[in-house]
Protein backbone atom coordinates (compact mmCIF):
# COMPACT_ATOMS: atom_id res chain seq x y z
CA UNK A 1 0.00 0.00 0.00
CA UNK A 2 2.75 2.42 0.90
CA UNK A 3 4.63 1.74 -2.33
CA UNK A 4 1.46 2.32 -4.39
CA UNK A 5 0.82 5.64 -2.64
CA UNK A 6 4.22 7.02 -3.64
CA UNK A 7 3.32 7.89 -7.27
CA UNK A 8 0.18 9.66 -6.07
CA UNK A 9 2.24 11.72 -3.62
CA UNK A 10 4.68 12.66 -6.39
CA UNK A 11 1.82 13.75 -8.63
CA UNK A 12 0.34 15.89 -5.86
CA UNK A 13 3.68 17.54 -5.18
CA UNK A 14 4.19 18.16 -8.89
CA UNK A 15 0.72 19.70 -9.20
CA UNK A 16 1.40 21.99 -6.24
CA UNK A 17 4.73 23.05 -7.74
CA UNK A 18 3.11 23.72 -11.10
CA UNK A 19 0.38 25.80 -9.48
CA UNK A 20 2.96 27.86 -7.59
CA UNK A 21 4.91 28.45 -10.77
CA UNK A 22 1.76 29.59 -12.57
CA UNK A 23 0.94 31.98 -9.75
CA UNK A 24 4.48 33.33 -9.82
CA UNK A 25 4.24 33.83 -13.56
CA UNK A 26 0.96 35.66 -13.26
CA UNK A 27 2.33 37.85 -10.48
CA UNK A 28 5.22 38.86 -12.73
CA UNK A 29 2.94 40.77 -15.10
CA UNK A 30 3.53 44.54 -15.05
CA UNK A 31 2.09 47.85 -16.14
CA UNK A 32 4.55 50.14 -17.96
CA UNK A 33 4.30 53.81 -18.92
CA UNK A 34 6.29 56.48 -20.72
CA UNK A 35 6.94 59.44 -18.41
CA UNK A 36 7.56 62.54 -20.52
CA UNK A 37 8.16 64.73 -17.46
CA UNK A 38 10.90 62.63 -15.87
CA UNK A 39 12.05 61.16 -19.21
CA UNK A 40 11.81 57.62 -17.91
CA UNK A 41 9.94 54.39 -18.46
CA UNK A 42 8.01 53.51 -15.31
CA UNK A 43 6.78 50.14 -14.11
CA UNK A 44 4.40 48.78 -11.46
CA UNK A 45 2.92 45.40 -10.58
CA UNK A 46 -0.34 44.64 -12.35
CA UNK A 47 -2.22 45.16 -9.08
CA UNK A 48 -0.95 48.77 -8.94
CA UNK A 49 1.68 48.16 -6.25
CA UNK A 50 5.46 48.36 -6.45
CA UNK A 51 5.61 51.63 -8.40
CA UNK A 52 9.00 52.42 -9.92
CA UNK A 53 8.76 55.59 -11.99
CA UNK A 54 12.45 55.35 -12.97
CA UNK A 55 12.59 51.73 -14.12
CA UNK A 56 14.50 52.84 -17.26
CA UNK A 57 16.23 56.21 -17.67
CA UNK A 58 16.00 57.39 -21.29
CA UNK A 59 16.68 61.14 -21.15
CA UNK A 60 15.09 61.47 -24.59
CA UNK A 61 11.47 62.49 -23.87
CA UNK A 62 9.73 59.09 -24.22
CA UNK A 63 6.14 59.40 -25.37
CA UNK A 64 4.92 55.84 -25.95
CA UNK A 65 5.84 52.34 -24.84
CA UNK A 66 5.27 48.73 -25.93
CA UNK A 67 6.32 45.31 -24.64
CA UNK A 68 6.73 41.79 -25.96
CA UNK A 69 8.10 38.56 -24.49
CA UNK A 70 11.68 39.76 -24.27
CA UNK A 71 11.87 43.52 -24.70
CA UNK A 72 10.46 46.94 -23.89
CA UNK A 73 10.23 49.49 -26.72
CA UNK A 74 9.57 53.23 -26.61
CA UNK A 75 9.60 56.26 -28.90
CA UNK A 76 12.00 59.15 -28.18
CA UNK A 77 10.73 62.54 -29.29
CA UNK A 78 13.98 64.36 -28.50
CA UNK A 79 16.18 62.11 -30.65
CA UNK A 80 13.52 61.03 -33.20
CA UNK A 81 14.23 57.40 -32.51
CA UNK A 82 12.93 54.16 -31.03
CA UNK A 83 14.61 52.81 -27.92
CA UNK A 84 14.74 49.26 -26.67
CA UNK A 85 15.77 47.39 -23.51
CA UNK A 86 15.47 43.83 -22.30
CA UNK A 87 12.37 43.06 -20.29
CA UNK A 88 14.31 43.40 -16.99
CA UNK A 89 15.27 46.99 -17.90
CA UNK A 90 18.89 46.26 -18.83
CA UNK A 91 20.77 46.70 -22.15
CA UNK A 92 19.19 50.08 -22.84
CA UNK A 93 19.61 51.24 -26.47
CA UNK A 94 18.05 54.64 -27.18
CA UNK A 95 19.03 54.41 -30.87
CA UNK A 96 17.54 51.03 -31.73
CA UNK A 97 15.84 52.60 -34.80
CA UNK A 98 16.79 56.13 -35.88
CA UNK A 99 15.72 58.72 -38.44
CA UNK A 100 12.04 58.87 -37.46
CA UNK A 101 10.39 62.30 -37.55
CA UNK A 102 8.45 63.07 -34.36
CA UNK A 103 7.27 59.58 -33.36
CA UNK A 104 4.32 59.47 -30.97
CA UNK A 105 3.00 55.89 -30.90
CA UNK A 106 4.35 52.34 -31.01
CA UNK A 107 3.03 48.77 -31.10
CA UNK A 108 4.64 45.36 -31.60
CA UNK A 109 3.57 41.85 -32.49
CA UNK A 110 5.51 38.63 -33.00
CA UNK A 111 7.31 39.82 -36.14
CA UNK A 112 7.17 43.60 -36.49
CA UNK A 113 7.41 47.00 -34.84
CA UNK A 114 5.00 49.73 -35.96
CA UNK A 115 5.17 53.43 -35.06
CA UNK A 116 3.12 56.54 -35.81
CA UNK A 117 4.50 60.02 -36.51
CA UNK A 118 3.00 63.51 -36.42
CA UNK A 119 3.78 64.10 -40.16
CA UNK A 120 0.98 61.65 -40.94
CA UNK A 121 2.92 58.49 -41.68
CA UNK A 122 3.14 55.08 -40.03
CA UNK A 123 6.41 53.17 -40.12
CA UNK A 124 7.29 49.53 -39.79
CA UNK A 125 10.44 47.45 -39.16
CA UNK A 126 11.29 43.87 -38.39
CA UNK A 127 11.36 43.02 -34.71
CA UNK A 128 15.17 43.17 -34.72
CA UNK A 129 15.03 46.73 -36.09
CA UNK A 130 16.05 45.82 -39.63
CA UNK A 131 14.36 46.80 -42.91
CA UNK A 132 12.78 49.95 -41.48
CA UNK A 133 10.16 51.52 -43.74
CA UNK A 134 9.48 55.08 -42.65
CA UNK A 135 6.42 55.42 -44.91
CA UNK A 136 4.80 52.00 -44.55
CA UNK A 137 1.35 53.65 -44.52
CA UNK A 138 0.55 57.17 -45.74
CA UNK A 139 -2.64 59.19 -45.62
CA UNK A 140 -3.19 59.80 -41.92
CA UNK A 141 -3.30 63.41 -40.76
CA UNK A 142 -1.84 63.38 -37.24
CA UNK A 143 -1.79 59.76 -36.05
CA UNK A 144 -1.18 59.52 -32.32
CA UNK A 145 -1.12 56.00 -30.96
CA UNK A 146 -1.36 52.51 -32.42
CA UNK A 147 -3.02 49.20 -31.60
CA UNK A 148 -2.85 45.72 -33.11
CA UNK A 149 -4.98 42.64 -33.27
CA UNK A 150 -4.38 39.44 -35.23
CA UNK A 151 -5.51 40.95 -38.53
CA UNK A 152 -5.27 44.74 -38.40
CA UNK A 153 -3.32 47.81 -37.38
CA UNK A 154 -5.30 50.72 -35.90
CA UNK A 155 -4.34 54.34 -35.28
CA UNK A 156 -5.98 57.31 -33.58
CA UNK A 157 -5.99 60.36 -35.86
CA UNK A 158 -5.98 63.83 -34.32
CA UNK A 159 -8.11 65.57 -36.93
CA UNK A 160 -9.77 68.20 -34.73
CA UNK A 161 -13.47 68.46 -35.72
CA UNK A 162 -13.24 65.27 -37.79
CA UNK A 163 -11.23 62.94 -35.54
CA UNK A 164 -11.17 59.29 -36.53
CA UNK A 165 -9.60 55.89 -36.04
CA UNK A 166 -7.93 54.48 -39.13
CA UNK A 167 -7.31 50.82 -39.89
CA UNK A 168 -5.24 48.75 -42.30
CA UNK A 169 -4.36 45.14 -42.92
CA UNK A 170 -1.06 44.14 -41.33
CA UNK A 171 0.66 44.14 -44.73
CA UNK A 172 -0.34 47.79 -45.18
CA UNK A 173 -2.16 47.16 -48.46
CA UNK A 174 -5.79 47.61 -47.43
CA UNK A 175 -6.15 51.03 -45.75
CA UNK A 176 -9.33 52.49 -44.27
CA UNK A 177 -8.36 55.97 -43.00
CA UNK A 178 -11.82 56.66 -41.54
CA UNK A 179 -12.82 53.31 -40.08
CA UNK A 180 -14.32 55.04 -37.02
CA UNK A 181 -15.62 58.60 -37.39
CA UNK A 182 -15.35 60.09 -33.92
CA UNK A 183 -16.27 63.72 -34.57
CA UNK A 184 -14.96 66.61 -32.46
CA UNK A 185 -12.13 65.18 -30.38
CA UNK A 186 -8.35 64.98 -30.15
CA UNK A 187 -7.58 61.26 -29.69
CA UNK A 188 -4.08 60.22 -28.65
CA UNK A 189 -4.23 56.55 -27.78
CA UNK A 190 -6.17 53.56 -29.09
CA UNK A 191 -6.73 49.98 -27.91
CA UNK A 192 -8.76 47.04 -29.18
CA UNK A 193 -10.19 43.77 -27.97
CA UNK A 194 -12.37 41.18 -29.69
CA UNK A 195 -15.48 43.37 -29.48
CA UNK A 196 -14.53 47.04 -29.32
CA UNK A 197 -12.19 49.87 -30.27
CA UNK A 198 -11.32 52.37 -27.51
CA UNK A 199 -9.58 55.74 -27.71
CA UNK A 200 -8.33 58.41 -25.30
CA UNK A 201 -9.58 61.95 -26.00
CA UNK A 202 -6.66 64.07 -24.83
CA UNK A 203 -8.38 67.37 -25.67
CA UNK A 204 -7.40 70.01 -28.20
CA UNK A 205 -4.98 71.69 -25.79
CA UNK A 206 -5.05 69.03 -23.10
CA UNK A 207 -7.83 68.94 -20.56
CA UNK A 208 -9.70 66.05 -22.18
CA UNK A 209 -11.80 63.90 -19.87
CA UNK A 210 -13.27 61.15 -22.05
CA UNK A 211 -12.57 57.59 -23.15
CA UNK A 212 -14.52 56.65 -26.29
CA UNK A 213 -15.65 53.33 -27.69
CA UNK A 214 -16.99 51.89 -30.97
CA UNK A 215 -17.88 48.47 -32.34
CA UNK A 216 -14.80 46.67 -33.67
CA UNK A 217 -16.51 44.71 -36.44
CA UNK A 218 -18.25 47.68 -38.06
CA UNK A 219 -16.58 50.82 -36.74
CA UNK A 220 -20.09 52.05 -35.82
CA UNK A 221 -22.01 52.54 -32.55
CA UNK A 222 -19.67 55.37 -31.57
CA UNK A 223 -19.83 56.46 -27.93
CA UNK A 224 -17.37 59.36 -27.45
CA UNK A 225 -18.05 59.52 -23.68
CA UNK A 226 -17.96 55.82 -22.80
CA UNK A 227 -15.88 56.63 -19.67
CA UNK A 228 -15.78 60.11 -18.13
CA UNK A 229 -13.63 61.75 -15.49
CA UNK A 230 -10.17 61.18 -16.99
CA UNK A 231 -7.53 63.91 -16.76
CA UNK A 232 -5.94 64.50 -20.17
CA UNK A 233 -5.94 60.78 -21.04
CA UNK A 234 -3.00 59.88 -23.24
CA UNK A 235 -2.18 56.35 -24.38
CA UNK A 236 -4.16 53.15 -23.88
CA UNK A 237 -3.86 49.40 -23.57
CA UNK A 238 -5.90 46.31 -22.65
CA UNK A 239 -4.73 43.31 -20.64
CA UNK A 240 -5.81 39.68 -20.74
CA UNK A 241 -8.17 40.10 -17.78
CA UNK A 242 -10.46 42.56 -19.63
CA UNK A 243 -9.01 45.67 -18.05
CA UNK A 244 -8.56 48.92 -19.94
CA UNK A 245 -5.69 51.26 -18.94
CA UNK A 246 -4.86 54.86 -19.88
CA UNK A 247 -2.38 57.50 -18.81
CA UNK A 248 -3.84 60.53 -17.00
CA UNK A 249 -1.13 63.03 -17.95
CA UNK A 250 -2.66 65.88 -15.93
CA UNK A 251 -2.77 64.05 -12.58
CA UNK A 252 0.27 61.81 -13.07
CA UNK A 253 -1.71 58.61 -12.69
CA UNK A 254 -2.66 55.50 -14.66
CA UNK A 255 -6.41 54.97 -14.88
CA UNK A 256 -8.06 51.58 -15.14
CA UNK A 257 -11.55 50.20 -15.76
CA UNK A 258 -13.22 47.03 -16.91
CA UNK A 259 -13.71 46.94 -20.66
CA UNK A 260 -17.47 47.22 -20.13
CA UNK A 261 -16.92 50.63 -18.51
CA UNK A 262 -17.44 49.56 -14.91
CA UNK A 263 -14.96 49.64 -12.03
CA UNK A 264 -13.37 52.95 -13.03
CA UNK A 265 -10.29 53.92 -10.99
CA UNK A 266 -8.68 57.11 -12.27
CA UNK A 267 -5.69 56.67 -9.91
CA UNK A 268 -4.98 52.96 -10.20
CA UNK A 269 -1.22 53.72 -10.30
CA UNK A 270 0.13 57.04 -9.03
CA UNK A 271 3.30 57.52 -11.03
CA UNK A 272 4.86 60.72 -9.76
CA UNK A 273 5.34 61.99 -13.31
CA UNK A 274 3.43 62.65 -16.52
CA UNK A 275 2.41 59.36 -18.14
CA UNK A 276 1.53 59.34 -21.82
CA UNK A 277 1.68 55.86 -23.24
CA UNK A 278 0.81 52.64 -21.40
CA UNK A 279 1.66 48.99 -21.97
CA UNK A 280 0.86 45.83 -20.04
CA UNK A 281 2.90 42.65 -19.83
CA UNK A 282 0.09 40.25 -20.72
CA UNK A 283 2.31 37.19 -21.14
CA UNK A 284 0.85 35.49 -18.08
CA UNK A 285 -2.73 35.76 -19.19
CA UNK A 286 -3.12 36.47 -22.90
CA UNK A 287 -1.34 34.75 -25.81
CA UNK A 288 -2.20 37.59 -28.17
CA UNK A 289 -0.15 40.37 -29.83
CA UNK A 290 1.22 42.84 -27.28
CA UNK A 291 1.87 46.45 -27.99
CA UNK A 292 1.96 49.87 -26.55
CA UNK A 293 2.03 53.46 -27.14
CA UNK A 294 0.76 56.88 -26.94
CA UNK A 295 -1.80 54.45 -28.07
CA UNK A 296 -1.04 50.91 -27.16
CA UNK A 297 -2.09 47.63 -28.66
CA UNK A 298 -4.72 45.84 -26.73
CA UNK A 299 -5.36 42.16 -26.59
CA UNK A 300 -8.13 40.38 -28.36
CA UNK A 301 -8.29 38.99 -31.83
CA UNK A 302 -9.41 35.66 -33.16
CA UNK A 303 -8.23 32.06 -33.08
CA UNK A 304 -9.19 31.68 -36.75
CA UNK A 305 -6.14 30.51 -38.71
CA UNK A 306 -7.92 29.13 -41.79
CA UNK A 307 -7.18 31.19 -44.93
CA UNK A 308 -9.97 32.02 -47.37
CA UNK A 309 -10.13 30.66 -50.91
CA UNK A 310 -10.12 33.05 -53.88
CA UNK A 311 -12.00 32.47 -57.11
CA UNK A 312 -11.97 34.45 -60.37
CA UNK A 313 -15.54 34.65 -61.64
CA UNK A 314 -15.03 36.47 -64.93
CA UNK A 315 -12.06 37.64 -66.97
CA UNK A 316 -10.58 37.62 -70.45
CA UNK A 317 -10.08 34.31 -72.18
CA UNK A 318 -6.98 33.11 -73.93
CA UNK A 319 -6.77 36.13 -76.22
CA UNK A 320 -7.73 39.75 -75.88
CA UNK A 321 -8.56 41.88 -78.88
CA UNK A 322 -8.05 45.19 -77.07
CA UNK A 323 -5.46 46.34 -74.54
CA UNK A 324 -8.10 46.22 -71.79
CA UNK A 325 -8.96 43.56 -69.22
CA UNK A 326 -11.59 43.24 -66.51
CA UNK A 327 -11.67 40.66 -63.72
CA UNK A 328 -14.40 39.80 -61.24
CA UNK A 329 -13.57 37.67 -58.20
CA UNK A 330 -14.81 36.62 -54.79
CA UNK A 331 -13.69 35.07 -51.50
CA UNK A 332 -15.02 32.02 -49.72
CA UNK A 333 -15.31 34.18 -46.57
CA UNK A 334 -17.52 37.25 -46.24
CA UNK A 335 -15.79 40.41 -45.05
CA UNK A 336 -12.58 39.64 -46.96
CA UNK A 337 -10.50 42.18 -48.85
CA UNK A 338 -8.24 41.53 -51.82
CA UNK A 339 -4.76 42.09 -53.21
CA UNK A 340 -4.19 42.06 -56.99
CA UNK A 341 -1.02 41.71 -59.03
CA UNK A 342 -0.46 41.92 -62.80
CA UNK A 343 2.78 40.47 -64.19
CA UNK A 344 5.73 41.94 -62.30
CA UNK A 345 3.92 44.99 -61.03
CA UNK A 346 3.74 45.55 -57.28
CA UNK A 347 0.82 43.83 -55.55
CA UNK A 348 -1.79 46.35 -54.41
CA UNK A 349 -5.10 46.36 -52.59
CA UNK A 350 -8.02 46.04 -55.00
CA UNK A 351 -11.75 45.47 -55.25
CA UNK A 352 -13.89 43.47 -57.63
CA UNK A 353 -14.15 44.18 -60.52
CA UNK A 354 -10.54 45.10 -61.27
CA UNK A 355 -9.87 46.81 -64.61
CA UNK A 356 -6.64 47.30 -66.57
CA UNK A 357 -6.12 49.47 -69.61
CA UNK A 358 -3.25 50.24 -71.96
CA UNK A 359 -1.92 46.69 -71.82
CA UNK A 360 0.97 45.97 -74.18
CA UNK A 361 0.87 43.09 -76.69
CA UNK A 362 2.08 39.80 -75.26
CA UNK A 363 1.16 37.29 -72.54
CA UNK A 364 0.05 38.60 -69.15
CA UNK A 365 -0.69 36.96 -65.79
CA UNK A 366 -3.25 38.25 -63.31
CA UNK A 367 -3.26 37.06 -59.69
CA UNK A 368 -5.60 37.88 -56.82
CA UNK A 369 -5.47 36.92 -53.12
CA UNK A 370 -8.29 37.13 -50.60
CA UNK A 371 -7.48 38.16 -47.00
CA UNK A 372 -10.13 37.49 -44.37
CA UNK A 373 -11.21 39.76 -41.55
CA UNK A 374 -8.55 38.51 -39.10
CA UNK A 375 -5.65 38.66 -41.58
CA UNK A 376 -5.46 35.11 -42.95
CA UNK A 377 -4.27 35.32 -46.57
CA UNK A 378 -4.97 32.78 -49.30
CA UNK A 379 -1.64 31.01 -49.87
CA UNK A 380 -2.55 30.05 -53.46
CA UNK A 381 -3.88 33.06 -55.39
CA UNK A 382 -6.46 32.68 -58.11
CA UNK A 383 -4.63 33.12 -61.41
CA UNK A 384 -5.56 33.84 -65.02
CA UNK A 385 -3.22 34.04 -68.04
CA UNK A 386 -4.28 35.93 -71.15
CA UNK A 387 -2.75 37.35 -74.31
CA UNK A 388 -2.96 40.76 -75.93
CA UNK A 389 -2.26 40.31 -79.67
CA UNK A 390 -0.28 42.70 -81.81
CA UNK A 391 -2.71 45.02 -83.51
CA UNK A 392 -2.44 45.11 -87.34
CA UNK A 393 -1.23 48.35 -88.85
CA UNK A 394 -3.89 50.44 -90.55
CA UNK A 395 -3.31 50.76 -94.32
Amino acid sequence: MERKAFPTLVLLLFAALLASLLLATRASAFVYWADAQNQTIGRANNDGSGVNDAFIHTGELPFAVAVDAGHIYWVNQNSNSIGRATIDGSEVNNSFIIGITHPDGIAVNGSSIFWSTIPGKIGRANLDGSEAKLEFIKGAIQPCGLALDSGHLYWADEALSEAKVGRSSLDGLFVQPEYVKIGAAFPCGVAVNAASIYWADTGFFGGGTRIGRADLASGKSVDPSFIAGAATPCGMTIDGSSHLYWGNAETGAIGRANTDGTGVDQSFVVTGGQPCGVAVDTLASLPAPSGGGGGNAGGGGSNDTTPPQTKILNGPGGKLAQGKAKFSFRSSESGSHFVCKLDRRKAKACTSPKRYTGLKPGTHTFKVWAIDGVGNKDATPAKRRFKVPVQPLMS
